[in-house]
């Protein structure tokens, strides 16, 4: 009885090990620490931006990134792993949105939406690492940090293909 408990307890810590969510990570990947990032623009949360830190210091793995949610928070995720190596990083932040597209149909019979124009409505000196203001430490104890886009603009990106 306590060879198949001892099995038992082996077989359920090896199946336990096999799940971890580390699939497919390089071994080179440095250790990651958990960031959390809120944008906010006019003191309110900005959904839907892009947020990306690169590394002031380059390395094969130094950019990060992820989108907003509802509450302006997003958690940063290095080659598609939670986390961000420790170090320090540049902040950028941009919030692109389609107007004036229209509804159009694929051979499929699948409706999509197509043309109109593409704005970016975060100022671009948040859109460079060279030109952003955030800057952002990440240690051991990861990150956690505000930041304030300040008023919103209305940039002309490009027109969508239609």
């Amino acid at each position: 009885m306590r060879t198949i408990l001892f099995l038992s307890i082996c077989t359920a810590l090896l199946l336990q090990a096999g799940c971890g969510g580390d699939h497919g990570r390089p071994a080179d990947l440095p250790r990651l620490f958990p960031v959390s990032i809120t944008i906010t623009q006019e003191n309110q949360p900005l959904e839907g931006a892009t947020v990306t830190v690169v590394s002031k210091t380059p390395s094969k793995y130094g950019t990060s990134s992820g989108t907003t949610n509802a509450s302006g928070t997003v958690t940063l995720r290095t080659y598609g792993f939670n986390g961000v190596p420790a170090g320090e990083y540049a902040v950028m932040v941009t919030r692109v949105g389609d107007e004036n597209q229209r509804e159009s149909l694929t051979p499929e019979g699948e409706t999509v939406m197509v043309g109109g124009q593409a704005f970016n409505y975060v100022d671009v000196q948040f859109s460079d690492e060279s030109t952003t203001p955030l800057s952002l430490t990440v240690t051991e104890r990861g990150a956690r940090e505000t930041f304030e886009v300040g008023a919103p603009v209305r940039i002309f990106l490009g027109n969508n293909p239609g």
